[in-house]
């Protein structure tokens, strides 16, 4: 069987949309850039050419529109196609799992993945945003506002009080930047302008904290805080049949073993990782305490408690590195995010075998997880 391997997470640091590094950063020309670092830092594999590009994009158009994926091979001189994916958040982890499918079925040997987002520059939901009154006539939740969602969420576990929500917020803060001190995050950062992730606060302020407003509801639990910032940024990685990868100098990398994706009501969007990851286990045998690292985005600081406590999954087993509350989540960008980092942990723990996943809940009632195994070559 052709084993699909991740390998060589590059990604620029994420900066604060409207207000960063990146905010008068075309998309296209971000990405350019940080495939262009990707030539440099993995000649080998660039040399080895991949057999498509395939990037994440959760709003394509405008600036990152007329197949980004495309335009960026042209951009990069990369003698590939390119194309497009669109999962909302989810994106460039599908970007992934496309690669890796290919990969066994035999349809090709290497692809390189990517995901860009340009808050900054393409609105939520798009430049154009309108809803059919059809589609609402049959689901009225299907167009409702994340945050809202996140209240929806929290109302269905009312343990998991504001307190608790900014006790996480502050924990991923707090990994971020000892994480950044002790340079694991060096070797997929490409610094292009910045040369790490601007949200990073520490230590924090629980004071300030404490006295922010609820950001989408007046009695709500859900503040900025404790809330996925608008982020620019993009990311990128290589998946690499096993052989070929071993033939190109690589040693060791996360075997793609698994991908599931699920849908949950679209005013829960939140709960998305649950049913995914359940997938993943049901498929595969096992159990949240089989796997020794887990990356699950923080969109909102709710719904990955409620994930966590629908999951059994112990509290130091996810985002042990910090997550998206205090790295950004730059949308179409945020999948590989997950992967690379993910890939760094398990390099890190040094196990051979030792399993790890990926996910996210994703807009409109949806969730994402693949199920990786560290592997040497």
């Amino acid at each position: 069987m052709n084993r699909p391997i991740f390998t060589a997470g590059l990604r620029s640091p994420f900066g604060r949309a409207f207000k960063g590094a990146y905010k008068d950063v075309r998309a296209d020309d971000l990405l350019v850039e940080l495939l262009s670092a990707q030539s440099a830092k993995h000649p080998a594999l660039w040399n080895r050419g991949p057999e498509d590009l395939i990037v994440g994009c959760a709003y394509p158009e405008h600036e990152q529109g007329y197949n980004v994926g495309r335009m960026a091979a042209l951009g990069v001189g990369l003698d590939v196609p390119g194309t497009t994916v669109n999962r909302l958040c989810a994106s460039s982890l599908e970007a992934v799992a496309i690669a890796a499918s290919r990969i066994v079925a035999g349809w090709g040997s290497c692809f390189l993945a990517a995901g860009i987002e340009a808050m900054s520059r393409i609105p939520r939901r798009g430049a154009n945003f309108s809803e059919s009154d059809r589609i609402k006539a049959a689901n009225p939740f299907a167009y409702i506002p994340m945050g809202d969602t996140a209240e929806r969420v929290a109302s269905l576990y009312p343990l998991l009080i504001r307190e608790k929500q900014e006790d996480l917020a502050e924990r991923s803060h707090t990994l971020a930047f000892k994480a950044y001190e002790n340079g694991w995050y060096a070797e997929q950062i490409h610094p292009f302008l910045i040369d790490k992730d601007e949200f990073i606060r520490y230590p924090v302020n629980r004071e300030k904290m404490a006295s922010l407003k609820p950001a989408f509801k007046e009695d709500g639990s859900v503040t900025a805080a404790t809330s996925s910032p608008l982020t620019d940024g993009a990311t990128s990685g290589w998946v690499v049949e096993a052989r070929l990868a071993k033939e190109l100098g690589v040693t060791g990398g996360l075997e793609i073993i698994d991908a599931q994706v699920a849908h949950v009501p679209p005013e829960l969007m939140g709960m998305g990782p649950v049913p995914a990851s359940q997938r993943i286990f049901e498929r595969n045998g096992l159990t949240s305490a089989d796997v020794a690292a887990f990356e699950i985005n923080e969109a909102f600081a709710i719904q990955v408690l409620a994930s966590v406590e629908e999951l059994g999954i112990p509290i130091d087993r996810i985002n042990a590195w910090g997550g998206a509350m205090a790295l950004g989540h730059p949308l179409g960008a945020s999948g590989l995010r997950l992967v690379m980092t993910l890939h760094d942990r398990l390099k890190q723990i040094g196990e051979v075998g030792a399993l790890g996943i990926a996910t996210l809940c994703v807009g409109g009632g949806q969730g994402m997880s693949i199920l990786f195994r560290w592997v040497k070559i």
